[in-house]
C-alpha cells in the first residue's frame, strides 16, 4: 500500500500509474492512497488516472485528506501504508521538511522528488541517523531530473581514466511544461532566484540563475538547444557523495522551448527575491498564464531530454576522454512518473539501505543500477565515448 501525497496532480498522478503498473507487471498487488488537501482536487483528477489504466488497477486509487502543515493528519495518512512518495511541489521556499520527519517517526519508506537543494540537505542532516538507527530507508532529491541524472552523472565519470573527471556538465531540455502541469511552472519561477550551486576548479561557487548560456544537441531527435544554468540539487548532492573529491568543474543548466520563453525567463530572474519567493503570488502568475502555456504545450510536444558529458584530466598526450549520456522521453509527465515509481519499486525491494539519502548515493548499487534500467523505457538511450585532442 503506498500512499502518494499530492498524486492528484500531473507528477503524482503519473507516479500513480507507474507504481500500479509496475506492480502489476510483476504480479504484486498494490493499493495506491492519494494524500491531500482538497477531496475536490481529487475527484477532478480522477477521470484522467482511470483512463490510463484498466478497470482493475483503477479500482485500487482511493483518497485520503492530509495537509503537510499539520503533523497529525500526516501521521494519520501513514497509518497502514507501506512506502510513501511525496510529490506535492513545489518544493521551494518550503523550510521543514515534514513528511520525511513523519515517516522516520512512523517507520515507513519514503522518497520524494523534492529540487530544493536546502530542503533535501536539511532532511538528510536532520533525519539520517534516526532512519539509520530505526532501520527506515529514505530517498530525497529523487524522480527523473534530479534523480536519474545525477545516477547518469556517476555513471558517466564511472568510464572515464581513473574514475575521476576534470569537469561534468548536465544540460536538461523540456519541450513547454512537459505536460506536467503549472507546478512545473512554479517551481521555474521560483528557481530563477536562487543562487546556481556550481563547482569550479573544485570550490563551490553560488551563481546568477540563468547566465552562462550554451548551446546542447540532445538525442532522439529533441535537436539542438539553448540551456542556462538553474540550480539543481544533483550538482550540491553529487559534489559531496559519488563524485567528492572525484570532479573539479560540475554544472547543471536547463532550457524550454519555445525560446520565446528562455528569452522571457531572462528578465524574470531580475525581479526581486521577495516576489518570486511568494508562494501565493508565483501560483497566482502561473494560473493567470495558464491558458497560454496549455496552448504553447499543444504546438511544441512535451519531450525531456538530459543529457550528462563528462571529461577526463588531460592524459600525457595532453588530449582527453570524453563520455557523453544521453536520455530522451517523448513526455515529461510519463517519464518523472516513471523514475519515481522506480525508486519506489526499490525501496519495496528493500534494496535501499536504511537512513535519509540523496538519489546519488544510489549510485553504482544494485537500487541504482535497476532505477536507472527501469528509467529508460520508453526513451532513447545513448551513450558515446571519444578522445577529444589537445
Amino acid at each position: 500500500r503506498a500512499l502518494v501525497i499530492g498524486g492528484a496532480g500531473r507528477v503524482g498522478g503519473s507516479a500513480v500509474t507507474w507504481l500500479l503498473r509496475l506492480a502489476h507487471e510483476e504480479g504484486r498487488e498494490m493499493d495506491v492512497v492519494v494524500g491531500g488537501r482538497s477531496r475536490s482536487t481529487f475527484d477532478r483528477a480522477r477521470g484522467r488516472l482511470e483512463s490510463r489504466l484498466p478497470p482493475e488497477l483503477a479500482s485500487r486509487i482511493s483518497y485520503t485528506q492530509m495537509d503537510l502543515t499539520d503533523d497529525a493528519s500526516i501521521r494519520r495518512a501513514l497509518e497502514g501504508v507501506d512506502v510513501c512518495v511525496h510529490t506535492a511541489g513545489p518544493f521551494q521556499s518550503v523550510t521543514d521538511p515534514a513528511a520525511v520527519r513523519a515517516c522516520v517517526e512512523a517507520g515507513v519508506p519514503y522518497m520524494d522528488v523534492c529540487d530544493n537543494t536546502e530542503l533535501a540537505e536539511r532532511a538528510r542532516e536532520d533525519y539520517a541517523a534516526k532512519a539509520r538507527d530505526t532501520g527506515v530507508a529514505a530517498v530525497v532529491a529523487g524522480g527523473i531530473w534530479p534523480g536519474v541524472s545525477a545516477l547518469m552523472a556517476a555513471k558517466a565519470v564511472g568510464k572515464l581514466p581513473g574514475n575521476a573527471a576534470d569537469d561534468v556538465e548536465l544540460s536538461f531540455f523540456t519541450a513547454g511544461t512537459g505536460n506536467a502541469g503549472p507546478a512545473i511552472v512554479a517551481a521555474t519561477f521560483h528557481l530563477l532566484c536562487e543562487p546556481v550551486f556550481c563547482l569550479r576548479d573544485g570550490k563551490p561557487v553560488r551563481l546568477r540563475p540563468w547566465t552562462e548560456p550554451r548551446r546542447v544537441e540532445f538525442a532522439g531527435g529533441a535537436g539542438e538547444r539553448s540551456v542556462y544554468l538553474l540550480d539543481n540539487p544533483d550538482v550540491a548532492t553529487l559534489a559531496c557523495t559519488a563524485l567528492e573529491g572525484r570532479v573539479r568543474s560540475l554544472s547543471s543548466r536547463f532550457g524550454t522551448a519555445p525560446q520565446v520563453w528562455n528569452e522571457l525567463f531572462r528578465p524574470i530572474s531580475w525581479l526581486p527575491e521577495r516576489v518570486l519567493q511568494d508562494r501565493p503570488l508565483m501560483a497566482a502568475a502561473t494560473a493567470f498564464s495558464s491558458p497560454i502555456i496549455r496552448a504553447v504545450d499543444y504546438l511544441v510536444g512535451s519531450t525531456n531530454a538530459m543529457r550528462v558529458d563528462a571529461r577526463s584530466l588531460p592524459g600525457p598526450d595532453g588530449a582527453r576522454e570524453a563520455v557523453t549520456l544521453q536520455l530522451v522521453h517523448p513526455d515529461l509527465e510519463d517519464c518523472v512518473g516513471l523514475a519515481t515509481a522506480a525508486f519506489t519499486r526499490e525501496l519495496l525491494r528493500g534494496t535501499v539501505p536504511a537512513g535519509v539519502q540523496f538519489a546519488a548515493e544510489l549510485a553504482g548499487t544494485d537500487a541504482g543500477d535497476a532505477i536507472l534500467e527501469c528509467a529508460k523505457r520508453g526513451g532513447v538511450w545513448e551513450e558515446t565515448e571519444t578522445k577529444v585532442a589537445a
